[in-house]
């Protein structure tokens, strides 16, 4: 009784529904505990049992597969929680059919990624790039049941697929790591860890399509609309680290990965945290949005701040505990990299409201001047300041990042 109405009392006070993002959080807690903990046994096997030349020879592989990321149609899973929102149920089977035509397209890239490093004498990467080939189709085709689950509020479904996704990535690679650490085999090992939760995933999701719905029309053109936007973000956010190597060899390329890791974890951790959210900005209209904004947009911030200090204290402390000396050089990087953490969750939140507008407009040019500057940022600086052109671009990106869709929002505001 007295817990419940401190919830009662601590909604009133800072105006959310917490008894909402509690249901949700509880389920997304015990994914993050068994996520985190496997996330960091395999850090842990990488820093020690894993050369730094297999490491970044390993992170330029998946590198050059991010840049095409976009063949797999990943703009449609937002709109896709929209859809499922409004009771598209069925929308989820047109989503995975597109995903996987689409990626198609990824395999002869990938193999003249692969005849473009043989011919570099790099044998290695190149015998890598030749499994990527192969898989690619498959790796992102069953990749949307976490936005239909999502839409769906089955937080507790989705905590038990990704927890159980997690332990078998970790499983897979021990096995890799014990059995050969090379850079095939831990490509290998990481195709499978990825393609086998997520076709789980889809098929399990099933479950939950109510069979007289029907699928929404709207969804292939704002999809392939949403996606065609992120062909420069996909790349710019990927060819920074194939240039590193390139340049500077993998091992430079290891370093970043290493300074990098432990900011992408608190991203991908952030972001299941982040979903009961983005499930009801989905489900809110153009008014409420903004309420939303101008209501929480100091606690977004607040947070943002709380990220990055958090980041910046356990940085030294992760990066010496889970590899080994040789990456000593990485925790300044690491550290420096944080701030970037900054206006993230006031910048998803932004760019969640555009898109759930359908604002095309200000999502053009979003998804191309930046990415486009930074792309020739990263041909004139990376060559001659390395890894610390790596984290400036980096940093005045995310800063950069929320500006167009607050100008947005307010824009139509005064215009009301």
């Amino acid at each position: 009784m007295k817990t419940s109405y401190l919830i009662n009392f601590a909604s009133s006070k800072f105006k959310l529904d917490l008894h909402y993002f509690l249901r949700g959080s509880i389920w997304a807690s015990l994914q993050q505990i068994i996520g985190v903990t496997c996330g960091l046994v395999v850090s842990f096997l990488f820093g020690h049992f894993v050369s730094k030349t297999v490491f970044g020879q390993y992170n330029l592989v998946l590198s050059v597969m991010g840049m095409l990321t976009f063949l797999s149609l990943p703009g449609i899973d937002m709109p896709l929680t929209r859809s499922i929102s409004q009771g598209y149920d069925k929308s989820l089977f047109i989503s995975q059919k597109l995903k996987f035509r689409l990626s198609l397209f990824g395999v002869p890239i990938l193999l003249g990624f692969a005849l473009f490093y043989f011919i570099k004498n790099e044998f290695i990467v190149s015998q890598s790039l030749l499994v990527a080939a192969i898989a690619f189709p498959w790796l992102n085709a069953f990749s949307s049941f976490p936005a239909f689950l999502t839409a769906k509020r089955r937080f507790f479904n989705l905590a038990l697929i990704s927890s159980v996704a997690s332990i078998f990535f970790l499983i897979i690679h021990v096995l890799a790591i014990f059995i050969s650490p090379q850079t095939v085999i831990l490509l290998f090992a990481y195709v499978v860890a990825i393609i086998v939760p997520t076709w789980f995933g889809y098929i399990y999701s099933q479950r939950f399509v109510h069979k007289d719905s029907k699928t929404d029309p709207s969804l292939p053109a704002y999809g392939s609309f949403l996606t065609t936007l992120s062909v420069l973000p996909w790349i710019s956010g990927n060819i920074g680290s194939v240039i590193l190597a390139m340049y500077l060899g993998p091992e430079t390329l290891a370093v970043y990965a290493v300074a990098s890791r432990f900011l992408t974890a608190v991203q991908k951790n952030f972001v299941v945290f982040y979903k009961p959210l983005t499930a009801k900005l989905a489900a809110q209209s153009q008014h409420d949005h903004l309420s939303t904004l101008k209501v929480h947009w100091p606690k977004l911030l607040i947070l943002g701040l709380g990220l990055a200090g958090f980041l910046w204290v356990s940085t030294p402390i992760l990066i010496e505990f889970f590899f080994t000396k040789s990456y000593r050089e990485a925790v300044f990087y690491g550290q420096v990299l944080s701030l970037s953490l900054l206006p993230l969750p006031l910048s998803w939140v932004t760019s969640d409201m555009i898109i759930y507008q359908k604002r095309k407009r200000p999502q053009i040019f979003m998804s191309t001047i930046p990415h486009l500057v930074k792309i020739v940022l990263y041909f004139l600086l990376l060559p001659k300041y390395g890894i610390w052109a790596l984290i400036g671009i980096t940093i005045g990106e995310r800063v950069f990042e929320p500006v167009i869709p607050l100008i947005t929002i307010l824009k139509t505001e005064r215009k009301k």
